[in-house]
């Protein structure tokens, strides 16, 4: 990213961002996006038969999965002296008083079987307005994996409420640099849990991206004293060299059925855009111009590639068709916006937005062209959306002018850190669904 911001100018990037709205399905909770209320729910710690310690915190995950979401708002439950572990224990009355639409709660015991170490979580999801259980789900895994457990509650919880998948079992990769001659590659749960280190170098590691299957991860290493372009197999730790052709190798974006990857080459003239055979064969230039084209990203049809160019004058954000190499401008607003990427329906556009010397996260609605910020700078970074387009993973300085990395809801009213280490981290993305 801080290559990408001295190509254009070194100013600082801002990000704005609109949230268009949720509609779920079947409880028929409208979310009506912008600046919406969040839907209050209480999540109850679950009774415990074993008094096993990791499942107590098993309430506490949920909480934190939907509040990070920003569209639930979780009510303090401190203060009640009774917890309800069954349906039919709930004083809708008091749960009412307490402004708790929607309430989960759950019991934890042994599984039955002699033979099996396994803990059985019975969980439901109360409707309080409407004074009826909604579903009523059993689990079952080892007391290590009550953090999973809880993710999958709070998964199965966001998708009945709101009609979208949630992404509390997905996996992030970021870059943290432990000194000036360490630089790891890490992959962790989507909130910082469970980091494993898949690569380790003396040199910078930066603008990793997931393959759209889950299988790989595309990065850009100076091992060879300038930018080239890995791919890295995630289960086997095997990588490839992709590019490393004359000049710098950077940006690799994947294609979504990830067979190939649209990459950014100082070849022969300034940054331009190519696309590549994920195997490294058949390589092709996308336009030829004398400005700036960087940046790209794939719309989820695979059709056309959204980027950043100085064409105008200052960095804005376009989008080219692969088949025509037509051209179309789309940011407008702002000194210069960078750092393009499509939501998983195409329908919103995340970019950087650099204004008043300030780098935001920012979005697009591509329909009606209207810009809503999410983030208020004053250095944001390397935005991504998650899989489900609600949530956006990107870089923040803290107050040490550290590089750290956090969430912020697609409708603005949450930002989150995520805690994986005192060090400089940056260079995050975010995993796909897990088949």
């Amino acid at each position: 990213m801080k290559v990408i911001k001295n190509i254009f100018t070194s100013v600082f990037v801002s990000t704005i961002l609109f949230f268009s709205g949720l509609v779920q399905s079947l409880e028929v909770i409208e979310i009506l996006g912008g600046r919406a209320s969040q839907i209050p729910i209480a999540i109850t710690p679950f009774k415990n038969d074993n008094q096993n310690k990791n499942m107590q915190l098993m309430h506490e995950i949920i909480s934190n999965d939907l509040s990070r979401s920003g569209l639930f708002s979780p009510i303090d439950v401190s203060g009640v002296s009774q917890y309800p572990y069954d349906e039919r224990d709930v004083n809708f009355s008091n749960w009412s008083a307490l402004q708790s639409q929607f309430l989960i709660l759950g019991t934890v015991k042994p599984n039955d079987s002699k033979r099996s170490k396994t803990q059985e979580v019975t969980w439901s999801l109360v409707d309080v307005y409407k004074e009826k259980t909604i579903l009523t789900i059993a689990l079952k895994g080892s007391s290590n994996q009550y953090r999973l457990i809880a993710h999958r509650i709070a998964d199965i919880a966001y998708e009945k409420l709101t009609g979208s998948k949630g992404v509390f079992q997905t996996n992030i990769a970021f870059v943290k640099k432990i000194n000036a001659k360490k630089y790891s590659l890490f992959i962790s749960d989507y909130d910082g849990y469970n980091p494993k280190t898949i690569l380790n170098s003396k040199h910078p590691i930066i603008s990793p991206r997931w393959s759209p299957d889950g299988k790989k991860i595309a990065y850009v290493s100076f091992e060879k004293r300038k930018p080239v372009i890995y791919i890295q197999n995630i289960e086997t730790g095997k990588r490839t060299l992709l590019a490393n052709f004359r000049g710098n190798n950077s940006a690799p974006s994947w294609s979504p059925d990830s067979k190939k990857l649209a990459i950014v080459l100082t070849y022969s003239s300034n940054s331009q855009i190519y696309v590549i055979n994920a195997d490294g064969s058949n390589i092709k230039q996308i336009m030829r111009t004398r400005s700036i084209n960087t940046e790209p990203s794939w719309t989820p049809d695979g059709k056309q590639i959204f980027f950043s160019s100085d064409r105008g004058g200052s960095a804005q954000i376009y989008k080219v068709d692969i088949a025509s190499n037509e051209v179309e401008r789309i940011t407008f607003e702002g000194k210069n916006n960078l750092s393009p990427s499509l939501s998983p329906d195409g329908k919103l556009l995340l970019f950087l937005n650099q204004e008043d010397r300030k780098y935001k996260v920012a979005v697009q609605n591509l329909l009606s062209n209207q810009v809503l910020k999410l983030t208020n700078g004053p250095d944001d970074e390397s935005p991504v959306f998650s899989p489900n387009g609600h949530m956006v993973l990107f870089t923040y300085k803290d107050f040490g002018k550290k590089s750290k990395i956090a969430t912020v809801s697609i409708n603005g009213l949450k930002v989150t850190p995520i805690n994986v280490g005192s060090e400089v981290i940056m260079e995050p993305t975010w995993g796909p669904y897990k088949n």
